[in-house]
């Protein structure tokens, strides 16, 4: 150090940091800068997780705020929505986040609307095949003593078949519909998510891991993107097939109706059971998922310093314990959400084995044409076949709300201020720096420097030494501003 180098004073760098006993190192590296980061444990020996979780919350100054409250490798208390070992909650706000969603793609709404006017009809045509099947029935069971009127037959078959055309041409043209316009908001989702990454503070990628941010990127977007897809539309299809064959099964026989609505109440029964379980093990599964991405990839990331502090054994048990946790809730989740389409199905056979039986009997008396018999075979597929679509929409629907208000929260996170308006270049610049009565802190509600005051004068070199925690990282983030001060 020649005469005109300059240290700082490292008693004044101590005691201005006397709140932050743990070294500065890269966000989220367990173990950088051993010593007084890291309580307990001689010098030498390889942390214990829980030395590494408590020296990096100490780092980032945060402290613990109850169960689940977790350091998460200096990203912040928890790891994702609820935080680890804590219960995962429902969507905070579902119907604001609806409301987010439709006004982000209010650009794209006619052709969306376009799409699911299209899905409407074609389920429309769809359930008025089976009461044109029954006329034919009808005609054939007539013409068994008489004979058969082939041209009657004929016309009707024709008109079924332009009835079914039309119904796959417009299936068609909804499905390239929705598929062009998801596409199109996921991109835009997704670049949105990116231009953001840009704009927010390093203090935030301090909170929340590397990973949470990247699944929100892919897993959030895509299961959006599925919903807007395919659900939206199935479920109005559903919706539509549902009503409409309940108004052509009471159109024919009520007595037949009654018969087939009493065998799929039992359906309807289970599937609001299985749904009120299954949802929060669906969010679980979202949120763990987010943490587990957030863990492979900071020991990515960080190898080099896990293997200098010997914390693989940490590290594969903090992944054994989050992907334990993923595969549970998705073993639920998955478990609960299969068991409604065997079930389902026993309901939909339940059904025709009702209407056999009572429609044999009707028929027998005289009181019932053997070709509404016929048309309610399809007309009991078509009334229980949405019940496992209304079922699965409401497990994606939730799923879909916890995806979207992650998005959205993320969209709405404060971001650095605009300096476009300050000046680009100094063109005449002394090289003097200075800190006066600097004030900072990781936190709002834990300050780390007080009152710290340096000056660096043009010409001179400044060596900022000081112990292990001192804050020698903390000037230089504040030099390079990648901070503001407080």
């Amino acid at each position: 150090m020649n005469e005109n180098t300059k240290p700082v004073n490292p008693e004044q760098e101590k005691k201005a940091e006397s709140g932050r006993p743990g070294a500065p190192a890269a966000p989220g590296r367990p173990g950088a800068g051993r010593g007084p980061g890291f309580p307990g444990g001689p010098r030498g020996k390889a942390p214990s997780a829980a030395d590494i979780e408590e020296g990096e919350r100490r780092h980032r100054g945060i402290t613990p705020t109850g169960p689940g409250s977790g350091g998460g490798r200096g990203r912040g208390p928890g790891r994702g929505p609820g935080g680890r070992g804590r219960p995962a909650e429902k969507p905070k706000d579902f119907k604001g986040t609806v409301k987010k969603l439709l006004k982000y793609i209010k650009v794209y709404l006619p052709f969306i609307i376009i799409a699911l006017i299209c899905s409407v009809t074609s389920s429309v045509l769809s359930v008025i095949g089976p009461n044109m099947l029954k006329k034919v029935t009808n005609l054939i069971s007539a013409g068994l003593q008489t004979g058969i009127d082939m041209d009657s037959i004929f016309g009707i078959c024709m008109k079924l078949a332009i009835l079914y055309v039309i119904s796959a041409l417009l299936g068609y043209v909804q499905t390239f519909i929705l598929v062009t316009v998801t596409q199109r908001i996921s991109r835009k989702m997704r670049s949105d998510i990116d231009k953001k990454i840009n704009k927010l503070p390093l203090s935030y990628f301090d909170r929340n891991s590397f990973g949470d941010v990247l699944s929100r990127v892919t897993n959030d977007v895509d299961t959006i993107s599925q919903t807007l897809n395919s659900t939206i539309a199935s479920l109005l299809s559903s919706i539509t097939m549902f009503v409409g064959s309940l108004v052509m099964m009471l159109r024919n026989s009520w007595i037949l109706s009654l018969s087939a609505i009493g065998a799929t109440i039992l359906g309807f029964a289970f599937m609001s059971f299985i749904v009120s379980h299954s949802q929060k093990y669906f969010l679980r599964a979202q949120n763990y998922l987010g943490d587990l991405n957030g863990h492979v990839e900071e020991m990515f990331s960080a190898h080099t310093v896990v293997k200098a502090y010997n914390a693989e054994k940490w590290a594969k048990e903090e992944f054994d314990d989050i992907n334990d946790h993923l595969r549970d809730n998705q073993w639920k989740s998955r478990f609960l959400g299969g068991m409604m389409g065997p079930f389902m199905s026993f309901v939909g056979n339940l059904g025709y084995v009702v209407i056999c039986v009572v429609g044999g009997a009707l028929t027998l008396t005289g009181r019932m044409e053997f070709g509404v018999i016929i048309a309610f075979t399809s007309y009991i597929r078509m009334f229980t076949q949405p019940l496992n679509s209304f079922a699965q929409v409401a497990n994606n629907l939730q799923s879909t709300a916890a995806a979207g208000e992650r998005v959205f929260d993320f969209l709405a996170e404060e971001e650095m201020p605009d300096e476009s308006h300050k000046i680009m270049r100094l063109d005449d610049c002394q090289g003097e720096v200075e800190f006066d009565h600097v004030r900072f802190g990781y936190t709002p509600d834990r300050v780390i420097i007080h009152d710290f005051s340096a000056k660096a004068l043009p010409g001179q070199k400044i060596a900022i030494v000081g112990p292990t925690g001192a804050g020698k990282t903390t000037l230089v983030n504040l030099l390079m501003r990648f901070y503001d001060l407080d």
